[in-house]
C-alpha cells in the first residue's frame, strides 16, 4: 500500500527551504544565519528551536548563493557612513510603508538600542508624520525613494547638503535592499511569526 507523499512545507505561501531536506550549500547558509545572525540583537530570532529559518533567512535559503550576497551587503551596511540609528530608522520606514511586520519587529529593538528616540519610532510604526526631531533628513529621504521612487530637486539639494554624497548613496542603497527584502517577504507571504503549514 503506497500512501500519497506529504505536501511539503510552507512558510506563508512559500515552499520552507529550511524545514526540509537541504543541500550542502543550503546547510552551510543555516550555519552561517546562525553564526552571523542570531546573537545580532534583532527582535525576532532568525533561527528557530529546529534549526529552521525564519522570515527573509528562509527565503534566502532557497537559493544560498544570491543570499550569501544579500546577507553580505546587508553587513557591510554596519561599517558604513550612517549612524546605526540613522540606519535603524531608515529600515523602520521601508517596514512601514511596505508593511512589513517581521520588518518592523525584528528591527524596533535595534533602533532603540541604537539610541533612535522612542516618539519617533513609534511615530514611524504608527504612520505619524515625524516633521522634525533627530535623524529627520535620512527618514524624509526614506520616505520619499519608498513612496516616489526618487528624491524631488530640492530635498536631493538638502540631502546632499546635510548628509554628504557618501551618506546620501548609503540611504539609497539601504532603502532598495531593504524593499527587496520586503517584496520578497510580501510575495511570499510571509508574516511576523512562522507557522508550519503541511498538506
Amino acid at each position: 500500500m503506497t500512501g500519497t507523499p506529504p505536501a511539503p512545507a510552507l512558510l506563508g505561501r512559500a515552499p520552507w527551504t529550511t524545514a526540509g531536506p537541504l543541500s550542502g550549500d543550503q546547510r552551510a547558509f543555516v550555519a552561517r544565519v546562525r553564526d552571523d545572525w542570531a546573537g545580532a540583537g534583532l527582535g525576532i530570532d532568525p533561527v528557530d528551536a529546529e534549526g529552521r529559518l525564519s522570515g527573509p533567512f528562509d527565503l534566502m535559503a532557497a537559493s544560498p548563493l544570491v543570499g550569501e550576497a544579500v546577507l553580505a551587503l546587508a553587513g557591510r551596511f554596519r561599517d558604513g557612513a550612517l549612524t546605526a540609528a540613522e540606519r535603524e530608522l531608515v529600515i523602520l520606514v521601508v517596514a512601514a510603508l511596505d508593511d512589513c511586520a517581521y520588518m518592523r519587529d525584528g528591527h524596533e529593538p535595534l533602533a532603540r538600542r541604537a539610541g533612535a528616540p522612542a516618539d519617533v519610532v513609534a511615530a514611524i510604526r504608527d504612520g505619524r508624520p515625524c516633521a522634525s526631531g533627530a535623524h529627520l533628513v535620512v527618514r524624509t529621504v526614506a520616505h520619499d525613494l519608498c513612496v516616489h521612487g526618487d528624491l524631488a530637486p530640492h530635498a536631493f539639494d538638502d540631502a546632499l547638503t546635510q548628509l554628504g554624497w557618501p551618506r546620501l548613496q548609503e540611504v539609497v542603497w539601504l532603502v532598495g535592499l531593504y524593499r527587496a527584502l520586503a517584496m520578497a517577504m510580501r510575495v511570499a507571504r510571509v508574516g511576523t511569526v512562522p507557522t508550519l503549514s503541511e498538506g
